[in-house]
């Protein structure tokens, strides 16, 4: 082969490799815009703790947001949205599990300024206990435009209990939530620690829940089950929280993107960590 014909075909590859790099990207792309992000927060305050945020930081993370156009929308709305299979472009959801009392006094005026609102998750039994919302407090969430859901009532992985034990945490829990937020669509669940399985979520379903957000960590299509939303962790992180967090929602819409060509992109990656899931 003359050297003029192997420069040819090295242009030819190179050509072939930014057109499949190209089209990679562009089909990213469309994927993080036409899928849904919901971001798992618990508290929003000053605490030295993975699960605490800031109130500087998640400002932050929410100015972000509304900078990169992101427009919130709560749980229940989102499963009315899927109901109707309505195309969802640059949406996102935001809970708060557990039923926090920052939860109103921070992270709801923070989120105020930027035009959104939130889906909080009590755990029943601690309704009321130092540090958490009471029955006054939710209806307050309630004018911000919040939607409340269940977080079970004792806060208990549902994968560790009886299906029994399951009905009863859903159903007290729901009862309670009820008697606060009724949406026609139905109430919606996070699942305490995150904890998931087929059998759970087909009890969550018969429950009457309209959808639940487990703890894989990926962004949301009209492939996946409404009982097994995927999520986005927001943790506390020292040093440049918003570089984290912007970290974690490229790891969860990655995930995602490369499962729905096929590949388990965060199974590869735990292994490569050597980490079993």
């Amino acid at each position: 082969m003359s050297s003029k014909h192997f420069i040819s075909l090295k242009v030819v590859l190179v050509l072939v490799v930014l057109a499949v790099v190209g089209f990679l990207y562009k089909d990213f792309r469309d994927f993080c815009n036409n899928s849904v992000p919901i971001f798992a927060y618990h508290r929003v305050e000053n605490a030295n703790d993975i699960y605490s945020v800031s109130p500087k930081d998640f400002d932050e993370q929410m100015a972000y947001l509304h900078t990169e156009g992101y427009r919130s929308m709560n749980l229940d709305e989102y499963a009315v949205a899927r109901q109707k299979n309505e195309k969802l472009y640059k949406r996102m959801v935001l809970i708060f599990d557990d039923g926090y009392m920052d939860n109103l006094t921070n992270a709801a005026h923070i989120m105020q300024k930027y035009g959104y609102t939130g889906s909080i998750f009590l755990a029943v039994k601690f309704e009321g206990w130092p540090g958490y919302l009471d029955w006054d407090n939710d209806l307050k969430l309630l004018k911000y435009g919040w939607e409340i859901g269940s977080h079970t009532y004792n806060h208990k992985p549902l994968t560790k209990l009886t299906p029994k034990q399951v009905d009863y945490e859903l159903i007290k829990s729901k009862e309670y939530v009820q008697g606060l937020y009724n949406p026609p669509s139905g109430p919606t669940l996070s699942y305490p620690t995150g904890a998931c399985n087929k059998q759970v979520a087909k009890q969550v379903a018969d429950a009457g829940y309209a959808a639940a957000v487990c703890g894989v960590v990926g962004v949301n299509t009209d492939k996946v089950p409404m009982q097994e939303l995927r999520r986005v962790n927001a943790f506390h992180k020292k040093g440049n929280s918003l570089t984290y967090f912007k970290r974690h929602l490229l790891k969860a819409q990655l995930a995602s993107w490369s499962l729905s060509h096929g590949i388990d992109f965060m199974g590869m990656w735990d292994k490569v960590r050597g980490n079993v899931r």
